[in-house]
């Protein structure tokens, strides 16, 4: 079972790290076609007061994104939901720390890029996240 620690270190091995703070690391995914997704992987405290992990990538700015279509599309996906966050539309997902395997955590990041890509892609045109 994954502490914060072992998700830590799992993420420096595998993905180049772009930006690191208390708590969080940030690093690319590349995505098909050629493009790229940002990453936010922190570590939060669940309502249930247990450590979980909150994997994040941005979709595009809040005012050039059509929020409707955006929540239609975003509700498709088996996991994770769209939220806003300064003035930014991310797709987030999150996993409990303690209650699953380090090798759990690679699909869950495919799953928040691809969602994530796919709505900058349709809702935006644009790679810029």
């Amino acid at each position: 079972m994954a502490s914060w620690d072992d998700l830590m270190s799992f993420v420096r091995v595998r993905y180049e790290i772009m930006r690191q703070a208390e708590g969080e690391l940030w690093f690319n995914l590349p995505t098909p076609g050629d493009r790229t997704q940002i990453v936010l992987v922190r570590q939060v405290t669940g309502e249930d007061n247990h450590p979980w992990a909150q994997i994040t990538s941005p979709i595009g700015r809040l005012e050039q994104i059509d929020l409707g279509k955006m929540l239609e599309r975003a509700g498709e996906s088996i996991a994770g939901g769209a939220v806003s966050e300064n003035g930014l539309v991310l797709f987030r997902h999150s996993i409990p720390l303690g209650d699953t395997e380090l090798d759990g955590f690679d699909r869950s990041f495919r799953l928040v890029v691809d969602v994530a890509d796919k709505l900058e892609l349709e809702l935006t045109g644009a790679d810029e996240h």
